[in-house]
């Protein structure tokens, strides 16, 4: 089955969880947060599944923006070595050459892609945005300020 999603960055999201290998023969998935005992890698595999069937039920942008939050959630790290870690283990899964190097540029293009379709799929819309922000009173006036606390 091919599928291309219309959506350029939650298609290209995808391509980079792809080069991450098979997910049925499991070598990063393995290794990648092993201390979880396999939550992240359960958490990508219901989201995608979720995705597959985001189209048929009208749930595409809050599914994408589900998996790109997870996916946000699930690459980010605490501390700077632990950052150069992940990137090394990522790096080892993709070229015998120098892993640090090629895993951090993946890392960071797989966040900011990450970003993008969280962003693009987010519930905010300008139209909703402007009609609340006019609704709501400036902090000087103090009645109706105190009314919405």
């Amino acid at each position: 089955m091919t599928t291309r999603h219309d959506c350029s960055d939650l298609d290209h999201l995808l391509r980079l969880i792809g080069m991450l290998g098979n997910p049925i023969e499991k070598d990063f998935w393995q290794s990648w947060r092993a201390k979880d005992h396999g939550y992240g890698y359960d958490k990508i595999k219901a989201c995608i599944m979720s995705l597959a069937r985001a189209d048929q039920d009208g749930m595409h942008d809050y599914r994408a923006h589900d998996f790109a939050d997870y996916v946000l959630l699930l690459f980010t790290t605490e501390t700077a070595e632990a950052d150069a870690e992940l990137a090394d283990t990522i790096g080892r899964q993709m070229t015998s050459g120098d892993s640090r190097t090629v895993g951090a540029r993946f890392l960071e293009e797989l966040r900011v892609t990450a970003w993008r379709v969280w962003r693009d799929h987010h519930h905010a819309e300008a139209a909703t945005t402007m009609q609340e922000w006019l609704r709501a009173p400036f902090s000087g006036e103090t009645d109706k300020w105190r009314a919405l606390s």
